[in-house]
């Protein structure tokens, strides 16, 4: 909105200041003059504009909370405050929930979705709900790691080639 009031500015002042210089020029001239400037007002404009969508897509924030022996879980939150999805890293076994595993939930329907990584220690594991509707749960990503071992996984909400990630928040195996 701000890049289109821009855009007419910039154009309704080049064209007066042109139409001043009518008896200067020849009409190719003045032509290719005005093709130019409007080529101008036009990129200008646009770049104000793209830079203002960027700005607003990027308000997400993240907090962890500590659940204890290693345990944690991350939350991420919209632009308006309200929870969009959760990772749990779970360190010990639980009734139904398998030790050294972390999964994420889904719990708003807003077209983003949630993804987990592990990046501490290096093994590739993720969870993700990509490709499922709000409220989902994905499955348990598991596999044994050394008793103590530190764990960095980083949440990020995602869609399509688009995502916003946390920083890496570590707890231990």
């Amino acid at each position: 909105m701000i890049g289109l009031s821009v855009r007419a500015t910039i154009a309704v002042s080049w064209i007066c200041a042109f139409t001043t210089l009518e008896g200067t020029f020849s009409m190719r001239t003045k032509n290719r003059v005005f093709t130019l400037l409007a080529a101008s007002a036009l990129l200008a404009g646009s770049c104000l504009t793209l830079g203002a969508t960027d700005a607003a897509a990027a308000d997400w924030t993240f907090t962890k909370s500590d659940e204890g022996g290693g345990s944690f879980q991350v939350v991420a939150r919209n632009a308006s405050g309200r929870v969009a999805g959760t990772m749990s890293w779970v360190a010990d076994p639980l009734p139904n929930i398998p030790g050294d595993s972390f999964s994420v939930t889904d719990v708003l329907s807003d077209t983003w979705g949630i993804e987990a990584k592990m990046v501490v220690p290096v093994t590739g594991r993720t969870a993700t709900t990509r490709g499922q509707k709000a409220v989902y749960t994905s499955p348990w990503n598991t596999g044994d790691l050394r008793e103590g071992a530190q764990v960095s996984i980083q949440l990020c909400v995602v869609k399509g080639t688009s995502s916003h990630c946390s920083i890496a928040y570590t707890g231990h195996a």
